[in-house]
C-alpha cells in the first residue's frame, strides 16, 4: 500500500467525486476530505426543486451515507474548514487546530452565497446553498403566503417557480431588465418572464428592495423602488456565490476570471488540483478560461481530478451542463456561450419548446433547449468539433442536427 497522501478541502460534489474517482482508478494510498457541511455530499440540484417541494425525500437528495466513506477507505471530516494552507511544508490547517499533511492537495472550495449589506439578517430572511438551508426554507415556505425573492437567477427562478407549484404567491425582483438576459440572452430572458408571470410570480425588473420594513425579528413588508410598500413573510436572498478563494491567496496560487487559474489538466500548480465553481480552466476545446457555477460540472471535474492523480493527468475536455426545472419547462444548457455575438432560434418560443444556438465567429458555442433535449445531444459534436455550420442551418427545423453532427465528427476525426 502507497504511503502517498491526497488532501481533499471540500467535500461537495467536486471533492466527493475526486475522493470516489481515485478510489475506482485504484489509488491505493490515503485519501483525506475535509468539509464543511455536516452532512456527506448531496445532489444540490434538488435543493431549490423537488426537495422544496416535498416531492423527493432527504434520503433520495443524498448522494451517500456516512459510513460510506468509510466503505471506500476514506477519512471524511465533517463540520470542518481549512483556515490556512502552505505550499512550502504541503499542509493545511484546519479551524479545529489541526495540521494535515498533503502529497497532492485538491481544492473543492465551492462558494458561499452573496448576501449585500443592504439586507438584514432577520429570521425570515434565508439564503439557498446547503441542505440544512433547503430545510430551514421549505419550513418556512410551507408556512408562508406571499415570498419575495431577491433575484431572478436559477435558484431564485427555481424557487420561485416552487412556492407557486405549492400554491404560493411569490414576488420575485430583479435589477436588470430581463431575467437570466446576461447569460442567455434578452430574447431568451423575456420568454422566461412571460413563463413566469402566465404561471403567477410577480416578477419586478429593473426593481430594487428600498427599505426593509421589520416587525420585531422578521422582515413584514419592504418598500420596491417601482411602487409602495408590498406585505412579505418569507425572503430568499438568490444573488450569486462568491468563490472560496482563500487558501488560493495562502497557496500563491494565480487567480484569474474570478477563480484559480488551472490548465487543461485541471491543475493550477505541482501537486495541486482545483475543481467546481472555484477552477478557471483553461478548456481545450474553447481555448480560453470558464468558470462554471454549475453542480453537474463540479461532479465532472472532480471525478476528472481523482483519475488524473490516480493515473496520467491529461486534458480535461468535457463540454459544461446543466439543467433546471421550472414548472413543466426543462431547460438543459451544453457548452459556454459567454461573448457570443449572435443567437440563432430553432422552434417556436410562443410553445415553450425550442432551441437557441449562441454563435461567436461562426462557431457554435453553446446551446440551450427548451423542452427540447435532443437538440442538446446532437449539437454537441457541433460545438467540440470546431466546425462552422451556416446559421440558416441551425435555424431549419427541417435540417437533420443528427447528420450535422455526424459530418462534424468525421471531419474532426480525419483532421
Amino acid at each position: 500500500m502507497s504511503d502517498r497522501r491526497v488532501l481533499i478541502v471540500g467535500a461537495g460534489a467536486a471533492g466527493d467525486g475526486a475522493a470516489e474517482a481515485l478510489r475506482k482508478a485504484g489509488f491505493d494510498g490515503s485519501v483525506v476530505l475535509v468539509g464543511r457541511d455536516p452532512q456527506p455530499a448531496y445532489h444540490r440540484p434538488y435543493l431549490s426543486k423537488q426537495y422544496l417541494r416535498g416531492e423527493l425525500p432527504i434520503d433520495r437528495v443524498r448522494l451517500r451515507q456516512p459510513d460510506d466513506y468509510g466503505k471506500l477507505d476514506i477519512e471524511w471530516l465533517g463540520e470542518r474548514s481549512a483556515v490556512a494552507a502552505s505550499r512550502a511544508d504541503s499542509t493545511v490547517t484546519l479551524d479545529d487546530g489541526r495540521t494535515l499533511r498533503f502529497d497532492t492537495l485538491v481544492l473543492a472550495t465551492g462558494g458561499r452565497p452573496r448576501w449585500p449589506d443592504s439586507i438584514p439578517r432577520l429570521d425570515n430572511v434565508f439564503a439557498l446553498r446547503t441542505l440544512a438551508d433547503a430545510a430551514s426554507l421549505k419550513e418556512a415556505l410551507d408556512a408562508a403566503h406571499r415570498p419575495l425573492i431577491v433575484g431572478a437567477g436559477f435558484i431564485g427562478a427555481e424557487v420561485a417557480a416552487s412556492a407557486c407549484m405549492l400554491g404560493k404567491e411569490p414576488i420575485m425582483v430583479e435589477l436588470a431588465p430581463v431575467p437570466l438576459g446576461r447569460a442567455l440572452s434578452e430574447d431568451v430572458g423575456r420568454v422566461y418572464a412571460r413563463i413566469h408571470r402566465d404561471r403567477g410570480v410577480d416578477l419586478r425588473v429593473s426593481t430594487s428592495v428600498t427599505e426593509w420594513i421589520a416587525d420585531g425579528s422578521r422582515v413584514a413588508a419592504v418598500r420596491l423602488s417601482d411602487g409602495p410598500p408590498e406585505d412579505v413573510d418569507l425572503v430568499l436572498v438568490a444573488v450569486g456565490i462568491e468563490p472560496e478563494l482563500a487558501l488560493a491567496h495562502d497557496l500563491d496560487l494565480p487567480v484569474e476570471a474570478g477563480g484559480i487559474a488551472v490548465d487543461d489538466a485541471l491543475r493550477a500548480a505541482d501537486g495541486i488540483y482545483c475543481a467546481g465553481d472555484i477552477a478557471a480552466h483553461l478548456h481545450p476545446v474553447f481555448g480560453r478560461r470558464l468558470r462554471v457555477e454549475h453542480w453537474q460540472v463540479a461532479r465532472k471535474q472532480g471525478q476528472a481530478v481523482g483519475e488524473a492523480i490516480a493515473g496520467e493527468p491529461s486534458p480535461y475536455h468535457e463540454l459544461p451542463w446543466f439543467w433546471s426545472d421550472q414548472y413543466d419547462v426543462n431547460l438543459q444548457y451544453l457548452g459556454q456561450g459567454a461573448g457570443f455575438d449572435q443567437v440563432v432560434w430553432r422552434g417556436d418560443p410562443e410553445g415553450e419548446k425550442f432551441s437557441v444556438f449562441y454563435l461567436r465567429k461562426g462557431l457554435v458555442e453553446a446551446v440551450l433547449a427548451m423542452n427540447e433535449a435532443r437538440t442538446i445531444r446532437f449539437t454537441r459534436e457541433l460545438i467540440a468539433s470546431r466546425s462552422p455550420v451556416a446559421p440558416e442551418v441551425l435555424a431549419d427545423e427541417g435540417s437533420d442536427l443528427r447528420e450535422l453532427a455526424r459530418q462534424a465528427s468525421a471531419q474532426r476525426g480525419g483532421s
